[in-house]
């Protein structure tokens, strides 16, 4: 009986030796992450932006501080008499503690560092100007596409936020909760729009805006109730039926029949690697096609999440393009 049992626990134990790193590698090979869809609010601190110029009313008549200064719309403050500012409020401080007539600015204009001066009048209304239009935020709307579930870095947008076709690089800001109003249908060489409310429910951080999309971190309490889903990477990917998961005017997440019609096989970071036609017929009704705000919605395959919308062909809203999952999740390991 001893040598009986003696086998038969070398036998279990045998084969617990080769099931258990069978078992291993499939799970070092299988990569999950939770899935996105909802809609997402996204407030940029860009940096202060010169939007237009305005003649100041003062006690002397209408004064232009700007007239002699080298400034154009799309301009970046970075500084004023070598104090830097980020934001409106930093910039207002600035002048309100300063006691010259004309200030040197520092401003970066398509990515080279400029200087030029600006005078500072005093308004009717006994306010220092210097008669410019800035904005220091950008407001916008994006689909979520991913979190990690192990560190809570999410990935969304599918392409990246610019001014003046300039990335707008190492801007720091936030991810609030959304909601849609109204869908504006797009129409063969008109873009539509999904129109949203932002709330004031911060969801994230952003510290990442990248050409693949934006990331940062979520909080903790956002993933609750999500659903993992394995990734699909390049390889996986075929021509044939899929699906995309985005947020229309219920504010639910929804699935979607789409087909890929088209595939790159790409070695480097691209936008439009797989090429998309939508099919289905009540997101057709709805939207027309791809929207704006829909960037960043998932793109799912055989179960797997294996990209996200990117861009839309204007003259035939039905079709756009996804990037490949892989290139997101490079970018937001950096994140």
């Amino acid at each position: 009986m001893k040598f009986k049992k003696f086998i038969i626990i070398c036998i279990i134990t045998f084969f617990t030796f080769l099931i258990g790193p069978l078992y291993n590698i499939n799970a070092e090979n299988s990569e999950y992450v939770y899935l996105g869809g909802e809609n997402i609010g996204i407030k940029l601190n860009t940096g202060i932006t010169i939007v237009g110029k305005y003649e100041v009313e003062t006690h002397n008549g209408k004064i232009k501080p700007w007239e002699n200064s080298d400034i154009q719309n799309g301009d970046e403050i970075i500084s004023i008499d070598g104090l830097k500012v980020s934001d409106n409020q930093s910039l207002l401080n600035v002048l309100l503690n300063s006691n010259k007539k004309t200030v040197k600015l520092e401003i970066k204009r398509k990515g080279k560092i400029l200087t030029t001066t600006i005078d500072i009048v005093l308004s009717k209304s006994n306010q220092k100007s210097i008669g410019l239009y800035i904005k220091d935020k950008l407001l916008g709307i994006g689909t979520m596409t991913f979190i990690d579930p192990d560190t809570l870095v999410y990935g969304s947008l599918g392409h990246g936020i610019y001014h003046e076709n300039e990335l707008f690089e190492n801007k720091q800001g936030v991810i609030l909760s959304s909601k849609i109003d109204s869908i504006k249908k797009a129409e063969p060489g008109q873009a539509g729009e999904k129109r949203a409310t932002l709330n004031q429910t911060v969801i994230g951080t952003v510290t990442n805006n990248t050409i693949t999309g934006l990331y940062g971190k979520t909080l903790k309490n956002y993933i609750q109730d999500k659903k993992l889903i394995e990734v699909g990477h390049q390889e996986d990917v075929s021509i044939g039926n899929a699906e995309i998961l985005t947020t229309l005017e219920n504010n639910k997440v929804e699935s979607y029949k789409i087909e890929i019609i088209g595939l790159e096989e790409q070695e480097s970071i691209d936008i439009k690697g797989i090429k998309i036609k939508i099919i289905d017929d009540e997101l057709i009704n709805q939207t027309g096609g791809i929207i704006q705000g829909m960037s960043g919605s998932p793109i799912i395959q055989n179960g797997k999440i294996i990209g996200a919308v990117s861009h839309v062909t204007v003259d035939n809203p039905q079709i756009g393009y996804g990037m490949y999952i892989d290139w997101m999740l490079e970018e937001a390991k950096k994140s």
